[in-house]
């Protein structure tokens, strides 16, 4: 009962401390990714619970939306049922995120406590592996590292993959700890579920199975005999055979492919680095995050990180230390597994988890939610530190004890407070990248986002500006023709918004000059030549919009509007007919109304004309 009750105080002050560092997010808006990957995703936009709509949800590929493969499904599920229930606003989606980031917390505490039993073996150190697991839980949880992987509402992803990994790892422990065979069985099974639910919530749950093997290495190399561990090895390799191919064949969106495993460094092409450099930075990078997690300081944090690209060893001059620390602390850690388990496994822990998002994928370079998952153990041997002080350092005073109790509080406020913090960064697209381009001053992104921005706000020169000079600086983008064809987009919905069509039309031909199919750049473009009254041009380029995304209803009722305006009306209608589920789109109702009065029939017209107004009265 005593134990029973001492958790549940950890819990309760787990919760209350993250809700208390997060209780500034409910209402921080939308921020890049979420816009292709939530409010433009129309996959997602679960209307009823049916099973057709849930599928499709599950399989709500933002880039690829006519594959039918699941993509990343369970937080795919999740943005679905959030949108069933609130549409776009956003409390929802927060409220969602952090009860997953505070359960999180709960279960990493569980496999702390769980792990130092397992280690100590010692019914003497209760006191001990109780504090040192909820100071390396609280550590955790309020490190303000984590707050782009718990306000950056997309990043869901990160954080589910985390969670179900964090439980696959609770549950191995006590399958692995199990008296007999069905307890053994029963944590197993449960262990590979939640395998393959971290597994489905990001590719990244992919290296829990050799973390399963570090464990081993780590805290059981001493209990368990040659057969079992050949094994535990053939059973984890028959299960890494099973996820690649789930990933491969089940998954989209998968770096993965048996017949040209390298396909993936086509993804270079389109980048502003080349392999040889990604892996040469990468160290320089993840040294950086070390420093950003245990300092816990909000200024180090942004979006934005303006980073001189590794050449070489020696361009610049500290690529070869970084990579020369990282060898150490791996080797060092390999080296001393055995004797120091505390301190090696969490290292080894986080550069393993490190290896799918900052190795040789051709992913973006840096972003501060890829440590959320790899962080977990980190904190460890700080809190077991901490609490040996106060518990069972032979030579430790009052003094001492009281002054490791101080430290460890001052810590977990100063967290707290720095999450809090830079928290308020996230409120609005403007006060997000605002931060950014403090911090990275030669951002096109940066600069991009917040050109948008001061155009939604109708600041139109400041907006002018900021686009003109993300289109000076492309070439900083990670990926430079994405960036530029972006910015080039939207200096002309710039134009289009000021009516200034001629100008508008340039900048779309621009950007189409280089990439004839870029889908936003056409679409503008057709909207451009409607009103300027060139509707055979607007039906070109919708034309092909359809041919690149068959179900678009967007598209298709660009195609009736243009031949709407060349009083085409027949075939206007007929585009019209075959768009799925017309009578949910306003648009599509009124302009359905319009076509009929041309054609004289007012008895449909004023059905189709009523129906658009209940729609959107």
């Amino acid at each position: 009962m005593k134990e029973k009750k001492k958790t549940t105080h950890a819990i309760l002050l787990i919760t209350l401390l993250i809700l208390l560092a997060y209780s500034n997010t409910f209402q921080s808006s939308w921020q890049l990714d979420d816009e292709p990957n939530i409010l433009l995703n129309t996959n997602l936009h679960i209307s009823e619970l049916t099973f057709e709509q849930i599928n499709r949800a599950m399989r709500a590929h933002p880039s690829s939306p006519e594959d039918n493969k699941l993509y990343r499904p369970l937080p795919c599920l999740s943005f679905g049922l959030n949108w069933y229930f609130g549409q776009d606003k956003v409390f929802g989606y927060h409220f969602v995120n952090i009860t997953l980031h505070i359960v999180t917390a709960w279960l990493l505490f569980l496999t702390l406590r769980l792990l130092l039993r397992i280690h100590y073996r010692e019914k003497k150190n209760s006191h001990l592996i109780y504090t040192a697991a909820l100071l390396g839980a609280l550590f955790w949880a309020l490190a303000p590292i984590q707050t782009q992987a718990v306000t950056y509402i997309v990043q869901r992803m990160a954080s589910m993959a985390a969670m179900f990994g964090i439980a696959a790892i609770y549950t191995y422990l006590r399958g692995r700890n199990a008296d007999n065979g069905k307890q053994k069985f029963f944590w197993f099974f449960l262990c590979l579920l939640l395998f393959f639910a971290a597994l489905g919530s990001k590719e990244n749950g992919f290296l829990l199975l050799p973390s399963f093997l570090l464990i081993e290495f780590a805290f059981f190399r001493h209990h368990i005999t040659k057969k079992q561990r050949i094994s535990l090895i053939i059973s984890v390799s028959f299960i890494l055979i099973a996820a690649a191919l789930f990933v491969r064949y089940g998954l989209g969106h998968s770096p993965f492919s048996f017949s040209n495993p390298v396909s993936f460094l086509a993804g270079y092409d389109t980048r502003s680095f080349t392999l040889s450099e990604r892996i040469l930075t990468e160290p320089r990078i993840l040294l950086m995050y070390l420093s950003q997690i245990f300092l816990p300081l909000a200024d180090r944090l942004s979006f934005e990180h303006e980073l001189i690209l590794s050449t070489s060893l020696f361009s610049p001059w500290t690529t070869l230390p970084a990579i020369a620390i990282i060898l150490s602390l791996i080797g060092g850690s390999l080296i001393f597994l055995k004797k120091h388990p505390l301190i090696c496994f969490p290292i080894l822990f986080y550069f393993l988890n490190h290896v799918i998002e900052s190795t040789i994928f051709p992913l973006e370079l840096v972003f501060e939610h890829r440590n959320y998952l790899p962080s977990l153990f980190l904190f460890l041997p700080f809190g077991v530190w901490t609490a040996h002080i106060i518990y069972r350092a032979p030579h430790a005073t009052k003094f001492h004890r009281g002054t490791a109790v101080i430290c460890a509080t001052l810590f977990v406020i100063i967290s707290g407070q720095a999450t809090y913090t830079r928290n308020m960064a996230w409120a609005t697209e403007g006060t997000l990248w605002t931060d950014a381009i403090k911090k990275a001053p030669n951002s096109a992104r940066a600069a991009r986002y917040l050109g948008k921005w001061y155009q939604q706000l109708g600041q139109h020169e400041i907006a002018y500006r900021y686009l003109q000079f993300s289109l000076k600086k492309y070439k900083n983008d990670p990926s430079p023709e994405y960036a530029r064809k972006t910015s080039l987009n939207q200096i002309g919905a710039l134009h289009y918004d000021r009516h200034e069509n001629k100008k508008a039309l340039y900048y779309f031909n621009k950007c189409l000059d280089s990439d004839q199919y870029s889908t936003i750049c056409l679409r503008n473009r057709v909207l451009v030549f409607l009103r300027l009254n060139q509707p055979e041009d607007a039906l070109r380029d919708a034309e092909i919009l359809i041919e690149q995304y068959p179900s678009s209803i967007a598209y298709r009722y660009l195609s009736a509007l243009a031949s709407y305006q060349t009083e085409d009306f027949d075939a206007a209608l007929n585009m019209l007919k075959t768009i799925q589920n017309p009578f949910h789109d306003q648009q599509v109702m009124q302009l359905t109304g319009l076509i009929f009065f041309k054609k004289k029939d007012y008895k449909n017209s004023l059905l189709f004309l009523k129906k658009a107004e209940g729609l959107y009265p």
